[in-house]
């Protein structure tokens, strides 16, 4: 998946996260939600992309601090992290630094892996996964076709999307057709 992402004090959220735990639902569930997430900070830049990048930048750049000096457009703070988790000195030149360095660094840049071990700490959905069966549904009334006079609404149907718009306009567009027909 890819979007935006949001660090927070206790992880990564936003845009790209909640997408890809909604098409990975089932997934993340039957893995307990442990695994390993690999984030490419540049987007579509590949590690072998990156390391020539990085080349250029070192031979430009030789005499600022790789720690001062961020070439991508990252915070302060998460550019120091990644330096830091690629075994490289803040206060290193960028002369300084080896081409063992300059691939730990399109390491973390491209293939930075955290480890998910669990949910947060809210214990929170903000996907749903199952449901009614759409094939028990008669969309036109949104009602039962199992049981008469029973009618669903919303996320209580196998209708699995992003977080946000879609869901919503799910629930809205259903409840609506669900009052109309009762």
């Amino acid at each position: 998946s890819s979007g935006p992402l949001l660090i927070t004090h206790w992880g990564l959220s936003g845009p790209g996260i909640l997408r890809l735990s909604a098409w990975g639902a089932r997934e993340l569930f039957d893995k307990k939600y442990c695994f390993a997430l690999l984030v490419n900070w540049l987007d579509e830049v590949s590690f072998d992309e990156a390391i020539e990048q990085l080349k250029e930048i070192k031979e430009e750049n030789n005499k600022k601090l790789i720690g001062k000096f961020c070439p991508f457009d990252f915070p302060k703070r998460l550019w120091e992290n990644i330096v830091t988790a690629s075994d490289i000195a803040l206060d290193y030149k960028w002369a300084e630094v080896t081409n063992k360095q300059i691939n730990s660094l399109a390491n973390q840049l491209t293939q930075a892996e955290f480890q998910v071990n669990g949910k947060s700490t809210f214990k929170e959905e903000f996907v749903t996964a199952g449901g009614i069966d759409l094939k028990e549904i008669n969309f036109k009334t949104m009602q039962s076709k199992i049981l008469p006079k029973v009618y669903f609404a919303g996320e209580v149907v196998n209708i699995d999307a992003i977080t946000g718009g879609f869901n919503f306009q799910n629930a809205w567009t259903s409840g609506y057709i669900v009052a109309e027909n009762i």
